[in-house]
């Protein structure tokens, strides 16, 4: 439900879009603003500031006599999806990553907006050593992911989708072990703190340190 830590317009954004992202498709419609109020215990007002929001991010469109729709990813973020090969390898991906994945880091520490800020910490605020593997893995993904969202591209959100599906192997080979998922843990809170302090080179600096020691922890275990 709504956190109340943060400005509440922005918590309630924060809680849409991981509606809309998660449990919603293209087209659908999402419940009358009454009845989010209702269901979010909070002010009309407040889910208006919400979905304005997210109308003007482009996540959905509100239209008299039709309501408030989902809207589908654009048209350029899925030819990329379309057109890319499924069968990267994972050194190519890993390549990929390092060189995309910081540079995200960095935009998203430019550009984050509280509703961001609040998705984040979400994630963290689920993200512990005492998860199981997969579900260990399932934060780090929506960490990566969410991270994307708040660079405010879609094409890079469609490349880290992409690189995501590409390396889920070696995501799960890191998030086996304790260690692993401790070091996934440590490596996302370095890069929010810089996310949260507005500082691009702190936030691609910690994004680098991250995917590195990521990699020579799945190197040293395939040795």
């Amino acid at each position: 439900m709504i956190r109340r830590g943060r400005t509440l317009s922005a918590s309630t954004a924060a809680y849409l879009e991981g509606m809309i992202t998660n449990e919603l498709s293209p087209g659908d419609k999402l419940p009358p603003e009454r009845i989010l109020a209702e269901n979010l215990e909070v002010s009309r007002t407040t889910i208006r500031e919400a979905l304005q929001e997210l109308e003007q991010r482009r996540l959905l469109a509100r239209t008299p006599g039709r309501g408030t729709i989902v809207l589908p990813r654009s048209a350029n973020a899925t030819a990329i999806l379309e057109t890319m090969a499924d069968d990267a390898e994972e050194d190519h991906v890993a390549e990929l990553r390092m060189l995309i994945e910081p540079q995200v880091a960095g935009l998203a520490a430019d550009r984050a907006i509280e509703s961001d800020l609040v998705s984040l910490e979400d994630i963290l605020a689920s993200s512990h050593t005492g998860l199981n593997p997969a579900e260990s893995l399932e934060q780090d993904v929506a960490f990566h992911l969410q991270l994307a969202r708040a660079a405010r591209n879609p094409l890079l959100i469609s490349l880290c989708q992409l690189s995501s599906g590409w390396v889920q192997n070696v995501r799960a080979r890191s998030h086996a072990t304790r260690e692993g998922r401790r070091m996934s843990f440590d490596g996302h809170k370095q890069i929010f703190q810089a996310v949260q302090n507005s500082d691009h080179e702190a936030a691609v600096a910690a994004m680098t340190d991250h995917l590195s020691d990521v990699a020579r922890l799945v190197n040293r275990r395939a040795k």
